[in-house]
């Protein structure tokens, strides 16, 4: 009797941690899912909100001297062994494991707990692996080198102000990009004229109008 409240109690657990599991894996999914979302006339990226619903831009000329950085170089990423998704699939496949062996074998409940965990390690390790691997990937495959964006055309998205700097925003390696701009003769370029990259100053991008 006490044997079979001790199966009961287990099932119970493994249940919950693969009901837990799985329930985030589907959440997550809906939510990666919605990161992006391409309306007519609206870009908006979650995380970090990027709203261009046609207004114009706030552009602040600060009186000391700044330095914008544009998204040409990406930071180095990589996956924690300890993410989310790598804990995810511990305990969905610990619960998973345990239920089968559990209720579809004759095997003892300790050696049960050991094998689910193991699977659970195990699945988790090779989670972890082939994200690492698809993130340098991908790290690698959209990485813009120093003057690669020369010949690009792109929109003005700020005004350039004659001599002052404004922002574009362009395509590189299938990635929408911006950056921070200086018209090349000095003159000044309105928000949503279309332009050419002709050089890059560190930071900046020096364009001609089209």
């Amino acid at each position: 009797m006490g044997e079979m409240a001790g199966l009961n109690t287990l099932n119970c657990v493994y249940f919950v941690l693969f009901g837990v599991g799985l329930g985030y894996a589907i959440i997550a999914g809906l939510l990666g899912g919605l990161s992006h979302m391409d309306l007519p006339g609206i870009d908006i990226d979650i995380p970090g909100i990027e709203l261009h619903p046609g207004e114009p831009d706030i552009h602040l000329e600060l009186p000391f001297a700044h330095s914008i950085n544009h998204d040409v170089d990406h930071p180095e990423v990589g996956l924690s062994p300890l993410s989310p998704i790598t804990i995810a699939t511990f305990i969905t496949t610990f619960g998973g494991v345990g239920l089968i062996l559990n209720n579809l074998t004759a095997i003892n409940p300790v050696l049960g707990l050991f094998l689910s965990a193991l699977s659970g390690l195990a699945l988790a390790g090779m989670v972890f692996l082939a994200y690492t691997r698809l993130l340098v990937a991908a790290q690698g495959s959209s990485e813009v080198r120093i003057g690669e964006l020369v010949g690009l055309v792109a929109e003005v998205i700020a005004p350039i102000p004659a001599g002052k700097i404004g922002e574009v925003a362009f395509v590189a390696r299938g990635t929408r990009m911006r950056s921070p701009a200086r018209s090349e003769d000095g003159g000044a370029i309105p928000r949503g004229a279309m332009v050419e990259i002709v050089k890059e100053a560190g930071n900046v991008v020096i364009v001609r109008a089209k």
